[in-house]
């Protein structure tokens, strides 16, 4: 997203005050996470679980972060405010007196249960943390709860900082509506609740208390009602591990530019939650690459985030104002920006050489190798050193009518449109003239503009002084921390223009170091295993016949790895119906495309410098490659092991 507002500012030579007044008035880098850290970082294992699941303890691979480091990453605030923190300490759920942020249920929704700790004494799950705004407590999100992760392989529990959560957000925000409700609805649940919440002053705040908790409920239940994953009449649930976060920034930006009237999109496109190794490295982040990471743009991407993650915001301009107010914590943005520079990805065969996975088939691996290069998957998913400081990845993007895979994410991303309230009639590109927002327009140059004046705003809860300098100092610093200063648009292996909106119909390959550890796989999902990722799509009917193909159902939600093919664990729905069924057939769900090894999807011809070979008439030559074999596939799974 461009952020020109941003670059503007900071051409201005006020950004001097902040580098000179830092060291009068910036507080501490980081907040201790206390002087004795567990080797397990606090982690609960769950010995037996109703998925199936069963952990007797927690290891930690080695991605270059301490315990101290892992923690300050599941505790730091970003300014997400999702409810008051006190009614969500002892909300129950709706159909019991279990607590809402109880092991047993935040488990059940996978998020990762963690002990008490010196920066989480309510023992929080991973990612949920307490944050402060204009003198109010909520419970909100940090970056951890989508970018943490955990496998199981025989009773070990592998804890995956940066990894793709399984966690049924869409699920959860469905359950914590039905629990606000209960407690209104239910005089016994309101009583627990309330005297819990106001203890003394219960009998005189009563009725106040069920004001705001009234007020609480219907914000979760409009909020879910907007952001219901509709194709039509047709509802298709996220499930585990997925989440159409794009939809859901939109919505909220577009709900806070027509407060007072209906303006949203189904949405309706999730994708897996991607993992954050080498994050900081990339040119491109997001599936469709919407954004740069040149100069300021991680700070725009991760305020995107935050706006979508519950973060409070006001897109009504006050007097006197140049941005937007808003909660969002721009400093601690920047630091776990900065802070994610050293992940690494996680080995396999470290954890190997742990005996905690089997060790892997070299001579198998080598043959994998000569398919991978063969197949040609290298041209399209760089190689790179996950332990290199100095590692850049330049992501290669596949057209949508190259990859074939489901469009929905991109699309939507590209074409969802609606009224532009507050914007209407302003500047797109606050340096040009023309053109303006119209009556209804498309949402995401009103996601940048929201983000790039929530950027701008200085925080209100400041004194003046300190309120300008530390913003300057904020924005300075995410610009000249950042390692990327210039990125290309490569598509179909050809360099485009980055700011053709056009290009976003397209998906990013990204390096597949610690791909072992991130299924189910394409990017919406929809292929459980590696070893299934190399066959084809096909048709109920042809499964049905005997063809060796991708499933067409599966269940998602356990944790235990099959180390063999690489993925999830298949597990009988009947016998563990907590687990959620994935169906392909449905919209957004679709597992075509990507099926170079199979012989389906055709690849480029490419020459030498690995450019595009083109025809008489300028089209690029495609040839489609011969399927692998068994053999082969297991052999391919064996080498990406070694990534």
């Amino acid at each position: 997203m461009t952020l020109t507002r941003l670059r503007t500012a900071l051409c201005s030579p006020l950004y001097l005050i902040a580098l000179i007044t830092l060291t009068t008035i910036s507080g501490c880098t980081y907040v201790s996470q206390g002087v004795l850290v567990d080797s397990d970082r606090h982690a609960k294992a769950a010995k037996q679980d109703s998925f199936g699941d069963s952990a007797e303890r927690v290891v930690y691979p080695e991605q270059n972060w301490s315990g101290a480091d892992s923690l300050w990453f599941y505790n730091v605030t970003q300014g997400s405010n999702l409810i008051p923190y006190d009614i969500f300490l002892h909300l129950e759920t709706a159909d019991s007196e279990l607590l809402f942020r109880s092991d047993e249920h935040m488990n059940r929704l996978r998020y990762l249960p963690q002990s008490e700790s010196f920066a989480n004494p309510d023992g929080l799950p991973v990612g949920w943390v307490k944050d402060e705004h204009q003198g109010k407590e909520f419970i909100g999100f940090t970056c951890a709860a989508c970018h943490t992760s955990q496998v199981n392989y025989k009773g070990v529990a592998i804890r995956l900082d940066g990894g793709a959560t399984l966690a049924d957000m869409e699920q959860m925000l469905t359950s914590l509506a039905m629990a606000l409700q209960a407690s209104l609805d239910q005089p016994e649940k309101f009583d627990r609740l309330a005297q819990n919440v106001l203890k003394a002053k219960y009998p005189d705040q009563k009725e106040a208390f069920r004001a705001q908790l009234a007020t609480t409920a219907q914000q979760i239940a409009n909020y879910n009602q907007i952001n219901e994953p509709r194709h039509g009449n047709q509802t298709v649930a996220y499930g585990y591990g997925r989440l159409d976060a794009f939809g859901r920034i939109y919505n909220r930006v577009l709900a806070h530019l027509t407060p007072s009237e209906s303006n949203s999109n189904p949405a309706s496109a999730p994708v897996s939650y991607p993992y954050l190794w080498d994050t900081p490295q990339h040119d491109f982040v997001q599936w469709n690459g919407v954004g740069d990471n040149e100069l300021a743009g991680p700070l725009g991407r991760n305020t995107g985030e935050a706006l979508g993650v519950f973060a409070q915001f006001d897109l009504d301009k006050k007097k006197h104002d140049v941005g937007y107010r808003s909660s969002v914590a721009v400093r601690n943005l920047t630091r776990m920006e900065r802070h994610l520079e050293s992940l690494w990805s996680p080995s396999w065969e470290d954890l190997a050489n742990q005996n905690v996975l089997p060790p892997i088939d070299r001579a198998l691996a080598e043959q994998g190798e000569k398919v991978f290069v063969e197949y040609q998957c290298h041209t399209c998913h760089q190689a790179i050193d996950r332990t290199d400081p100095n590692r850049r990845i330049i992501s290669q993007f596949a057209s949508l009518q190259t990859i074939g895979t489901d469009p929905y994410m991109a699309m939507n991303a590209l074409k969802h449109s609606g009224k532009m309230g507050y914007f209407e009639g302003e500047r797109i590109n606050p340096l040009k003239p023309e053109p303006r927002f119209k009556e209804t327009d498309i949402v995401l140059p009103a996601l940048s503009s929201a983000v790039e004046g929530v950027l701008i705003e200085p925080d209100h809860d400041k004194w003046l002084i300190r309120r300008w300098a530390d913003k300057l100092y904020d924005l300075v610093t995410s610009i000249s921390d950042n390692p990327i200063k210039k990125t290309e648009r490569h598509l179909d292996f050809e360099v485009v223009n980055k700011n053709n909106p056009a290009t976003l119909a397209a998906y990013k390959a990204r390096p597949l170091n610690g791909i072992w550890a991130t299924a189910p796989y394409l990017h919406n999902g929809s292929v459980p295993s590696l070893y299934e990722l190399f066959m084809p799509s096909c048709s109920d009917a042809e499964i049905a016949s005997g063809k060796t193909c991708r499933p067409n159902r599966f269940t998602v939600g356990t944790r235990e790895l099959d180390a063999v093919n690489v993925g999830v664990m298949p597990r009988d729905p009947a016998q563990y119906p907590g687990l959620f069924v994935f169906d392909t057939t449905l919209p957004s769900n679709s597992n075509k495309g990507h099926e170079y090894a199979a012989g389906v999807t055709p690849v480029f011809v490419l020459d030498a410098k690995g450019r595009p070979v083109k025809d008489a008439q300028g089209k690029p030559k495609m040839e489609t490659l011969k399927p692998i074999n068994h053999e082969q596939r297991l052999a391919l799974v064996e080498y990406l092991k070694t990534l």
